[in-house]
């Protein structure tokens, strides 16, 4: 009988029950927009890393990270590292934070100078770049107006803009590519190197061959790409976005309080209908049982409205701002639903403890 009765109620009043599914909807929205912006932000973070290729990457002895990080390793580090057993391609770069101009516009980039070929990030357009040049991404392209054939200035010298590359401009920085030994020179830096990027080879897993060239090669610390991320993505979260996880949580917050304020005042809205059930004979465990059911759809629906929404914000916010990114994690959408199903579950039970003493006899009355 409380499923019947439970949809019966829900479709008794269709604007309330509207309005109930969209209040729960847009606090779980503002939730799921929230951790997916922030995620987002972190896979733009470590956009090269990711996208390079890598099994393994070297840095210098006890350096697992690249932002706010020095490392510096001699260049003959990448050829000892090439001759290690299962190592299919030692890749050395030289990396630099700093900005990049035109004109009155700058932007933080961090350049990193690799062989051209190196072959990490795919290439949107153009090519690769040689002396003299560098490789800009497309968002950081439109936002100062570096297009291909444009000159940037960086470190003190100009470079010509022949290619670009998508995926790594965020609203605080991106990525540049310049050619390993020019950027060198610029930086007064031959023979030395940064960090060492390795792919291995088929059926050699990445512990194995990072414990090898950490035998081999001494002075170094060898990271697999997913701990060298993790490790650069605490990095970056300790320092900059502690204040972003904060609202985050605010906004989780915020959010599982609305779905279980819509839950309750569903509920509350509820309670002459329940007296009235009561005085034909429902029991207080059965009422409980068609309220249950009542949240469940609305949060449910409301979820996946949610989630649908939060989607379709993952696809238009690229369009609208290139260095904007949502990024919806598994794990966050699990969490969400699982913490705002419960709440909203608990706060529409309260309202059933009133029901539990209401007086059947009071519906009759004025």
């Amino acid at each position: 009988m409380s499923v019947p009765v439970a949809r019966r109620q829900l479709l008794a009043r269709k604007g309330r029950t509207l309005a109930g599914l969209l209040g729960i909807a847009l606090a779980l929205l503002l939730v799921l927009a929230l951790t997916g912006i922030l995620a987002g932000a972190e896979q733009r973070l470590t956009g090269y890393i990711d996208r390079s290729g890598a099994n393994v990457v070297v840095a210098q002895e006890g350096v697992r990270t690249m932002h706010m990080t020095e490392s510096a390793l001699p260049a003959q580090a990448a050829n000892a590292i090439a001759a290690i057993p299962g190592v299919e391609r030692a890749i050395p770069i030289v990396y630099v934070p700093t900005m990049l101009e035109r004109g009155n516009k700058r932007a933080l980039v961090y350049l990193i100078g690799e062989d051209r070929s190196a072959e990490t990030l795919a290439l949107a357009s153009g090519r690769r770049a040689a002396a003299g040049e560098i490789v800009v991404d497309e968002a950081l392209a439109d936002m100062i107006g570096a297009g291909r054939g444009t000159t940037v200035a960086s470190l003190g010298r100009r470079f010509r803009v022949v290619g670009e590359i998508a995926g790594t401009a965020s609203l605080a920085s991106s990525i540049a590519l310049a050619e390993r030994s020019d950027l060198s020179r610029v930086l007064r830096s031959e023979g030395t190197v940064n960090y060492v990027f390795v792919r291995g080879q088929e059926g050699v897993a990445a512990e194995e061959l990072a414990a090898r060239i950490e035998r081999a090669v001494p002075g170094v610390t060898a990271s697999t790409r997913a701990e060298f991320s993790r490790s650069e993505r605490r990095l970056v979260g300790d320092m900059s976005t502690d204040i972003v996880r904060a609202m985050i949580l605010v906004g989780f917050l915020i959010g599982v309080a609305v779905a279980g304020l819509v839950a309750y005042n569903a509920t509350l809205s509820q309670l002459r209908d329940y007296a009235v059930l009561r005085a034909l004979g429902l029991r207080a465990r059965q009422a409980l049982t068609v309220v249950l059911a009542q949240v469940g759809v609305l949060v449910v629906s409301g979820f996946l409205l949610a989630l649908a929404l939060v989607v379709l914000l993952a696809w238009l916010l690229p369009q609208l701002s290139p260095t904007l990114a949502v990024s919806i994690q598994r794990g966050d959408v699990l969490l969400s639903f699982a913490v705002a199903a419960p709440v909203s579950a608990v706060a529409a039970a309260f309202p059933v403890l009133r029901v539990a003493r209401v007086d059947p006899a009071s519906v009759f009355r004025r």
